[in-house]
C-alpha cells in the first residue's frame, strides 16, 4: 500500500466507464502492470497524453489492495510520428499485442522493454520496411524468451551449411535430419537469423532484405510463433492488406 513510481510503456488500453481508462504497461524492473487512470479520457485531463498506446512515461500510482490507481504520468516519449503512417502504426500495434499476449506475468521483462522501445524508435525514424522491423523484433523476442537459439540444426547443432524449415514442427534442420516437407531457407534469410541473434540493441536493425526473402522470413516466423508461442494474431496480417 502507498505511492509507487514506475517507468514503462503503455502496451494496451481500454475504456472503463465513460471517462476512465484501464492501462497495461510494461514497466522497468517489474514487467506487466495494470493501472486504472481515472478521468484519463477527458480532454482536459493531465493524464491524457501519458495514457495513450505507446506512451513511454514515468508513472506515479497509488497502490491499493490488488490494484494501482494512476495519479501522474510524465511523458518521456510518445512515438507520435508512428501514427502518421498506417503501415508503421499497424506494425506497432501488432508488436504491442504480441508482447501483451505472450510476455509472462509477474516477472521483470527489461530486455523485452528495451527491444520494444528500440523497435518503435526505428519504426518512427527510419525508412526500413515496417514489416521487416516486425520480423526482426520477432526473432530477437523469441531469443530473449528462450525459444530460439538459432545455432544451426535443432537436432545436431550443425551450422554453416544450408538449413531447412519444417513447417509442421517449427524446426530448423540440416539436410541430414530432414524428414520430408521442409522448405530450404534462402541464404539471405539464414544470414538474417544469424545476424539478429548475434547482435544487441539497435544493431539488429542494420540490414535489408529483398521482398522475396522478407516473404519467406515472414512465413517461417508466423509458423514458428504458432508452434512455440501458441499465437496467431490477426493484427500481424493487417499490414499486408494496406
Amino acid at each position: 500500500m502507498g505511492v509507487v513510481e514506475l517507468r514503462g510503456i503503455v502496451i494496451a488500453e481500454s475504456q472503463k466507464g465513460e471517462s476512465n481508462k484501464r492501462l497495461l504497461i510494461l514497466a522497468k524492473g517489474i514487467g506487466k502492470v495494470m493501472l486504472t487512470a481515472r478521468g484519463a479520457k477527458n480532454t482536459k485531463s493531465k493524464l491524457l497524453a501519458g495514457t495513450q498506446l505507446f506512451s513511454y512515461c514515468d508513472f506515479l500510482a497509488f497502490e491499493g489492495k490488488g490494484f494501482y490507481s494512476l495519479t501522474q504520468a510524465d511523458l518521456i516519449e510518445s512515438f507520435y510520428e508512428i501514427r502518421m503512417e498506417m503501415d508503421k502504426l499497424a506494425e506497432a500495434v501488432y508488436l504491442a499485442e504480441l508482447v501483451e499476449k505472450t510476455c509472462p506475468e509477474g516477472m521483470e521483462q527489461d530486455e523485452t522493454l528495451r527491444l520494444f522501445l528500440y523497435a518503435l524508435a526505428v519504426l518512427e525514424k527510419s525508412k526500413m520496411p515496417p514489416r521487416l522491423i516486425s520480423r526482426i523484433f520477432e526473432v530477437k523476442y523469441l531469443q530473449i524468451s528462450g525459444l530460439l537459439s538459432y545455432e544451426g540444426c535443432m537436432v545436431c547443432g550443425m551450422g554453416g551449411e544450408s538449413l531447412f524449415f519444417h513447417e509442421r514442427d517449427g524446426e530448423f534442420l540440416c539436410r541430414e535430419h530432414c524428414h520430408g516437407g521442409e522448405i530450404r531457407l534462402m541464404p539471405a534469410v539464414q544470414k538474417a537469423f544469424s545476424f539478429i541473434t548475434q547482435r544487441e540493441g539497435k544493431q539488429i536493425f542494420a540490414f535489408t532484405l529483398s521482398a522475396e526473402a522478407l516473404a519467406q522470413m515472414d512465413f517461417v516466423l508466423q509458423r514458428y510463433l504458432e508452434v512455440h508461442m501458441g499465437v496467431r494474431l490477426k493484427s500481424r496480417e493487417f499490414s499486408k492488406e494496406l
